[in-house]
């Protein structure tokens, strides 16, 4: 990995699948629509949403994953941390 992070709160007035992709665009340098891979190939974007829409400031729960060559985990207090990878993993190791 490179160790540098893309790691953000996002507001209560985006949606997560939006943020997700921005910063996982935003750590790889390029534009959202030049992305080599779409999030809907990786996570449901609607479930993503759900999963922590008004989840207030008790829940609790972070979700992980591979999105082109970018590990991304999303928390319930809204935070979206995206780093990058030199290499991409194995679909073996995206699974685990």
């Amino acid at each position: 990995m490179t160790g540098n992070l893309n790691d953000r709160i996002v507001p209560e007035t985006e949606p997560l699948s939006h943020a997700v992709v921005v910063a996982v665009a935003e750590q790889k340098g390029v534009d959202p629509l030049d992305l080599n891979e779409r999030l809907y190939d990786c996570i449901d974007p609607d479930a993503l949403d759900a999963l922590f829409t008004a989840a207030g400031q008790d829940a609790c729960g972070t979700v992980q994953f591979f999105m082109a060559g970018c590990q991304v985990e999303v928390s319930a207090q809204r935070r979206v941390t995206v780093e990058q990878f030199h290499e991409e993993p194995s679909t073996a190791e995206a699974r685990v």
